[in-house]
Parts: structure tokens; sequence; C-alpha cells
């Protein structure tokens, strides 16, 4: 069975690429943006206190804007439907993930920033929908293993965007993409 460990494993690795053991993150992005070096994707927030470098896929810091991904199954449901007695049935799982975007950059004005925002939640919408089961293999993979996203209920997609903040020496801005997750597992 699939556990939310498992789920956001494999949705970091269809967005970033293999899991990189020592950086706990994931830096070869299946998506190309201009003027982003990135994004990086991540299970959990970083514990030390200067991260800089998990904005940058290429650890080049500074040579354009960066993005930090943190994806988080932030809430869940379960429903069992009986088939043929106590021991038999099926279990719908569904996770509401987030996957919260955190851009900077030094570099950029703040709207090729807001441009690189758009054209990252485009490019993601768009690898979601060129495979509704991120890699997973769906329920084809046999029940538990695989799960699809954005097609289980309405709303099947949604994102909100921040306006860019810009200081004298950084700009900044936030996105989420938010989607259901969904497994069918027999029971």
């Amino acid at each position: 069975m699939s556990t939310a460990k498992t789920l956001l494993d494999g949705l970091c690795t269809y967005f970033g690429g293999a899991y990189d053991a020592t950086t706990h993150t994931y830096r070869t992005p299946r998506i190309t943006v201009a003027n982003l070096d990135g994004p990086v994707y991540r299970r959990a927030e970083p514990k030390r206190d200067d991260h800089n470098t998990d904005y940058q896929a290429s650890g080049a810091v500074g040579s354009s804007a960066g993005c930090l991904v943190w994806a988080v199954a932030e809430r869940g449901v379960e429903k069992r439907v009986a088939v043929a007695g106590a021991t038999s049935g099926l279990k719908h799982v569904s996770w509401q993930v987030r996957m919260h975007h955190f851009f900077r950059a030094s570099t950029l004005f703040a709207e090729d920033l807001q441009d690189v925002v758009y054209d990252t939640l485009d490019a993601e919408r768009a690898l979601i929908e060129a495979d509704r089961t991120c890699g997973s293999g769906g329920f084809e993979a046999g029940y538990g293993v695989g799960f699809q996203v954005g097609e289980g209920g309405e709303p099947w997609l949604q994102w909100t965007v921040s306006p860019v903040a810009t200081t004298r020496d950084l700009s900044k801005a936030y996105m989420v993409l938010e989607f259901a997750a969904d497994q069918y597992i027999q029971a």
C-alpha cells in the first residue's frame, strides 16, 4: 500500500527527478522555464538556516531566479466499500496535496520574476496533464500502488499566485498548486 511518504516521493520524483540523498532534494526538474534555475523539490522545509542553494538546481546562486517547492500531503480521507463479505472490498484514499512554491531573484526585474512564476505554473500543469498518474502507473500498476492526480472531483487543479514583493536587492513571490491524489486499494 502506498503511504503519504511514498506518494510524496513519487510526486517529487515525477516533477524533480531522482532523489539526492545528500541534500534530501529532487534537483533535476522535468520542466524548463526561461530565467529559472530549477525548481528544486522537497518533501519538507529545510532545517538549516541558510538554504540558498535549495533554490538553485545547478547551485549557481544568484545567476537567475530560483524556486524551492515543498510538496505536502496536507489532508486525507479514506472510504471503504465492502464487496462479498467483511474482508473484501475497495478503499478509496484521497490525499489533498499542496505544492508550495517559493521564488526569489536578485538579478531580474519584478515583471520578469512574475513571468517565471506563471511559466512555472503552466509547465507543471502541462506535466500533470501529460500523465495524470505522475509516473506511478495509476490503477494499472496494481491496487494501492499507483495514483492519479487532478481527476477525483472538482476542482481538479487549483492555484494561487502572489504578486512579486521587491526590496532593494531581492524579489520574492509565492505560489501554491493544489490537487487531490487518489488511490484505490483492495481491502
